[in-house]
């Protein structure tokens, strides 16, 4: 039975091995693949305890494979085995409860192993049982529900955790059944049936959460391929391939579309093409097809994306291996495995694949293992996100990210948080954002975030606040955000010389100052005419009596506070040696012709006379004798010469100079000299001479047999530079040379020993055998002699005739054959033998046969089979339910020491039909409205109101009317509590200013106006603008609008008498407002800067330095003139008016 079955059985193993079988819901890792070549290779790994094919495997949690059940040589197998990647071994596992072979094994999300269908001894199985790795153990896991036992089946882990099994058959076809398992409940259900009945087919986990089952055979192979969807409970059909195949495989690539390679068509035998189907589309496209058509092979997805196709069959058992590659929708060959084989396991590891198991000319227990380089190439620079590292590393082809430090900044995304950090573990949180920032002290303290904005609500109007202004009073809030209060009076002036209304700023009031020469008292009884000074200052006006100086008469005027003396004329003595200027100064000079010369002055035109105050003031002097009277006379420099050589650059050149100088008469002569100086020329560049080096080596040859060279000399040429000989260039000339030619003489070749003698293959008695020869030659290149060796050959024999050509060949052991009955454990079985001998140069061969006792076991072997009667109707699902089930007890009979017994005892079920007591009719339902509701915010007038409808209906279940409620909605309508006007709030008038000039008395005052909007959400004026408004201010510019007056300062203290007298000015301009511009006056101002008399001289109140014996003015005291009609002069301290005392 086993042997008919191998052509049409597909190993659902090596489907389950494949994520597509039993991943959870379609989780693909993001990869980062390059086009770089794989490194792969096949080795041999650890060999199981036994062989087995028509087997099944899964990867289990801990990255250990399990395999479990199959076929060999001494039968259906339930043993299991776990390899474990790390040492390379295999280990025992618990048994399943009953051998198997072409089953199914699904690995579920708990990490148990669920297996299902296949056959064994007995026939089809529709028993299950699960595995428990944590506990090395199986347990029942109860029969498919539809009652179909049944191989060649599928079995796919939906995204619920629930496995779908789909299709196979039995001994009356290929079936449509398809039942659902439920880990969590540990029971199984029917699914609905598939569209088309079929076995050999595939079933792939689509990324959607769906299952595509593609192709497979009835009588016939099939083409058509259909969808389920868990969310309908329903299959649909899809695109069909092009080719129609069973025994093929499928695989869901990483972009989501489903690989298609390989099988077997009907009429058409092995198939070596490939399709693709796009889930997105629900169509099929033909891809690269395979460089050998296989089919019961393996496909498994490589972590790079690329898909292994090892093994199968295509008339024998086949070893080659291929990758397949999305992007170029092309197959390449790789590294072939160590050994043929189909019907195999493969299952994937971290960057290998595990084979195991399977047949080539006999079942196999051996296993290999692909490995390659999943992150060849492969560069990790996509980070899942911020809190992990921008840089990954690549292991089995995926990217892994280490997540940043606890603390790292980072943007969790939150506009309402702040100060984002990494937790650590990968993760971006920040602190919630505290609204306690309110834009002004008119709202409340707390606000809400929103968006990453805080919004807060206003004050009510008449809470207590702080407009900011210093010049306001009892300021409170408006009801609306803004503050004010009332503005403070300054009426309190601090002096009599300024106005009587102030202006508030910075909660200081200031006065503007009264104009210049308003009327005031400054309470000083010394002064008159007291006049405010337009700073706030009040003063009167002082008498002017004390001239400043002898160049000044008295009295003066009073002006700008200070008093102004006419000044007396020009040329007037003021003291010894010193006369009058015409701006009042008494200065050291002389006044000659009308005008004033300083002391040393030169006469305009007479170079040797000067202004010399102590021999006269009033006429030129000559100056002392040597006196220099005019500016020396230069001749022209000579021609620059007196160099030392041709590169000398310093030489010297003279010319003729005049000096002149006062003589004692008064009048300027010359005197001539000469005088000498350094002079420069550039000599750089200048050619001075040229030099020859000695004739170097002879070299240059192309080789060692050459006599022909070069030889080569330095010439240098010179120039001058920085007054010095120099080297300035270099050349060089060549001339030819020779030399005598090499000794290329040789010594004569040698040779080897002659080898053993080698023959074309064990019979031959004809060879050849060889020996090396070494030659020598000279070389031009190397200047030696080279060798270089050849091999000679030569004819050799031997005799062969009756030796040994190769080891007999066996035929394989026939099949175990001549027993009794079903039972009978004891056979026989045969093989044929073949021996090789050589004949005259050939290996020829002869033929016999071996025979052998053989045994089987057929302890549980299926024997027969016996029925009891059948049951009454039951199993109805509810009381509308008018189909049950009733059921019979089937014993089956199996082989146990020798002879048929019966082994188990397993219920058989078939539908059955009664009058249901349901449905039946139930009572009316009702109805209520809600209230309006559900407003976006204050200004909206459109609501919701629920509607809720609740009915009755005959439940099936429970046998009675239950109650089911269901709600609905309907606009409704409000009168809206907004918008509302918001009206807008002033803040205070600024100082009033813009003025063109300092004298401008209009000008301009602003204000800030803030706008307010209804905020429908929060009911509330919210400011959503601001703007400033202007009016036209005016002032009264003051007498220093423009300024204070400047005061320069005080000049020189001239017109020293002998009495110490002396005057200084210093001059005072003064600004005011005409026509509203700034005009300037300028004033001079003189004092007295008087120094202590000198002895025998007096300073009098008229100004007058005198002394008293002779000064008819002031004569024996000051004020005491010398006055009458005769005899008015002063002599010796006494006027001599009359004859009598003048004597």
């Amino acid at each position: 039975m086993h042997a008919m079955r191998a052509s049409r059985v597909l190993l659902l193993g090596l489907v389950c091995v494949a994520l597509s079988c039993s991943s959870k819901a379609p989780e693909d890792k993001p990869l980062a693949r390059s086009a770089s070549p794989l490194v792969e290779e096949w080795t041999a790994t650890g060999t199981m305890a036994e062989s087995r094919k028509y087997h099944a495997g899964v990867v289990l949690p801990t990255g250990k494979v399990l395999v479990m059940g199959g076929y060999n040589v001494s039968g259906y197998l339930s043993s299991s085995t776990v390899y474990d990647p790390a040492t390379g071994t295999w280990t025992a596992a618990a048994p399943m409860p009953a051998p198997r072979q072409v089953l199914t094994a699904t690995l579920l999300s708990s990490g148990k192993v669920l297996v299902a269908g296949g056959e064994n001894a007995t026939g089809r199985l529709a028993s299950t049982a699960v595995y428990d790795p944590a506990t090395n153990t199986w347990a029942s896991a109860g029969s498919l529900a539809s009652g179909v036992a049944r191989d060649s089946l599928t079995a796919t882990l939906l995204p619920s955790g629930k496995v779908l099994v789909a299709g196979g058959g039995n001994t009356s076809g290929a079936k449509v059944n398809v039942d659902v398992y439920d880990p969590v409940a540990g029971t199984w259900s029917v699914g609905p049936n598939l569209g088309t009945a079929r076995r050999n087919h595939t079933a792939t986990l689509l990324t959607t959460g769906q299952v595509l089952v593609v192709g497979g055979v009835v009588s016939a192979s099939l083409a058509t391929a259909e969808v389920y969807d868990p969310t309908s409970n329903a299959w649909a059909a899809t695109g069909a391939l092009a080719t129609a195949r069973y025994n093929h495989t499928a695989t869901r690539l990483p972009s989501g579309k489903v690989l298609v390679v390989g099988g077997r068509g009907s009429g058409v035998g092995v198939v070596g093409t490939a399709e693709l189907y796009d889930p997105s589309a629900g169509t099929w496209s033909a891809t690269g097809a395979l460089g050998s058509a296989r089919e019961l092979h393996t496909a498994t997805l490589l972590s790079t994306g690329k898909v292994l196709v090892a093994g199968g069959q295509n008339g024998s058992a086949l070893s080659s291996a291929e990758l397949y590659d999305e992007a170029s929708g092309t197959w390449s060959a790789t590294t072939p495995m160590g050994g043929a084989r189909y019907v195999h396991v493969a299952a994937p590891l971290e960057g290998k694949i595990l084979v195991v198991g399977g047949t080539g000319s006999a079942s196999l227990a051996t296993a290999e293992v692909y490995g390659y380089d999943a992150c060849a190439g492969v560069i990790c620079n996509s980070a899942p996100g911020s809190c992990h590292e921008a840089a990954g590393t690549c292991s089995n082809g995926v990217c892994s990210y280490a997540p940043k430090a606890s603390g790292a900044a980072c943007d969790d995304g939150n506009a309402c948080t702040g100060t984002d950090a990494c937790n650590g573990a990968g993760v971006c949180a920040g602190s919630a954002t505290h609204c306690d920032s309110p834009p002004g002290q008119c709202y409340e303290a707390a606000g809400a975030c929103s968006n990453g904005t805080c919004s807060y609500t206003y004050k009510a109007a008449g809470a207590g606040c702080d407009d900011g202004d210093a010049c306001t009073v009892g300021e409170t809030c408006n009801g609306n955000g803004g503050c004010a209060g009332t503005p403070v009076s300054c009426t309190s002036p601090p002096g009599q010389c300024y106005e009587a209304a102030g202006t508030c700023s910075a909660g200081a009031c200031t006065y503007a100052p009264k104009a210049a020469g308003t009327a005031c008292n400054d309470g000083n009884g010394g002064t008159l005419n007291d006049v405010c000074s337009g700073t706030g200052a009040c003063a009167g006006v002082p008498a002017c009596t004390t001239p400043p100086s002898a160049c000044h008469d008295s009295p003066g005027t009073y002006a700008n506070g200070a008093c102004t003396y006419p000044v007396k004329a020009a040329g007037t003595a003021c003291g010894a040696g010193q006369v009058c200027n015409t701006t009042g100064q008494c200065l050291s000079g002389c006044w000659i012709g009308g005008a004033y010369y300083a002391a040393g002055t030169t006469h305009p035109s007479v170079a040797c006379q000067e202004c010399n105050p102590g021999m006269t003031t009033s006429g030129w002097s000559n100056k002392a004798v040597g006196s220099t009277c005019a500016a020396p006379a230069y001749g022209n420099w000579g021609s620059c010469d007196g160099f030392s050589d041709t590169c000398d650059e310093s030489g010297s050149q003279s010319r003729t100079v005049t000096a002149s100088a006062c003589t004692s008469s008064g009048a300027c002569a010359g005197t001539g000299s000469s005088e000498t100086q350094a002079c420069t020329r550039s000599t750089g560049g200048t050619a001075c001479g040229t030099s020859y080096g000695g004739w170097g080596s002879c070299e240059g040859f192309s080789d060692f047999c050459d006599t022909t060279g070069t030889q080569s000399r330095t010439v240098t040429a010179s120039t001058c530079g920085s007054g010095t000989c120099n080297a300035s260039s270099s050349s060089t000339e060549t001339q030819s040379c020779t030399r005598a030619a090499p000794n290329t003489n040789c010594a004569a070749p040698s040779y080897g020993a002659w080898g053993a003698c080698s023959f074309s293959d064990a019979c031959a008695q004809t060879g050849t055998q060889s020996r090396t020869v070494t030659s020598y030659g000279y070389s031009c290149a190397s200047g030696q002699c080279v060798a270089s060796t050849s091999t000679e050959t030569q004819a050799c024999s031997r005799n062969t005739n009756g030796a040994s050509c190769g080891a007999p060949s066996y035929g394989s052991w026939e099949s175990c054959g001549g027993y009794s009955d079903t039972c009978d454990q004891t056979g026989t079985q045969s093989r044929s033998v073949t021996s090789y001998t050589c004949s005259n140069g050939t290996c020829g061969s002869s033929s016999n046969s071996e025979s052998q006792a053989c045994s089987r076991n057929t302890e549980g072997t299926y024997c027969g089979t016996t029925a009891g009667g059948w049951g009454s109707c039951g199993g109805f699902s509810d009381y509308c339910d008018a189909s049950g089930s009733q059921s019979r007890t089937v014993t089956d009979y199996a082989c146990g020491g020798g002879s048929c017994n019966p082994s188990s005892s397993n219920p058989e079920s078939r539908t059955c039909t009664r009058t249901a007591p349901g449905p039946q009719s139930c009572q009316a339902g009702s109805e209520s409205w809600g209230s309006c509701g559900g407003f976006s915010d204050f200004c909206d007038s459109t609501g919701t109101r629920s509607h809720t409808v609740t009915s009755y209906s005959y439940s099936c279940s429970t046998g009675q009317c239950v109650s089911s409620t269901s709600t609905g909605s309907e606009s409704c309508s409000r009168t809206a509590p907004g918008p509302q006007p918001c009206p807008s709030s002033y803040g205070s008038w600024s100082a009033c200013g813009g003025f063109s000039s300092a004298c401008d008395a209009t000008g301009t005052q602003s204000r800030q106006v803030t706008h307010y909007t209804y905020n429908c959400s929060t009911g509330q004026c919210t400011p959503t603008s601001s703007s400033s408004e202007t009016q036209a201010c005016t002032r009264n510019p003051g007498p220093d609008a423009c300024g204070a007056p400047v005061v320069g300062p005080w000049g020189t203290c001239n017109m020293v008498t002998p009495c110490g007298q002396g005057l200084q000015t210093r001059n005072v301009t003064s600004y005011s407002c005409s026509s509203d511009a700034c005009v300037s006056s300028t004033t001079t101002q003189t004092q007295d800067c008087s120094v202590p008399a000198i002895p025998g001289w007096t300073l009098c109140g008229d100004g007058s330095c005198s002394t008293l014996e002779n000064n008819n003015n002031n004569c024996g005291a000051c004020g005491n003139a010398c006055t009458g009609p005769k005899y008015n002069v002063c002599m010796g301290g006494a006027c001599c008016n009359s004859p009598t005392n003048c004597l």
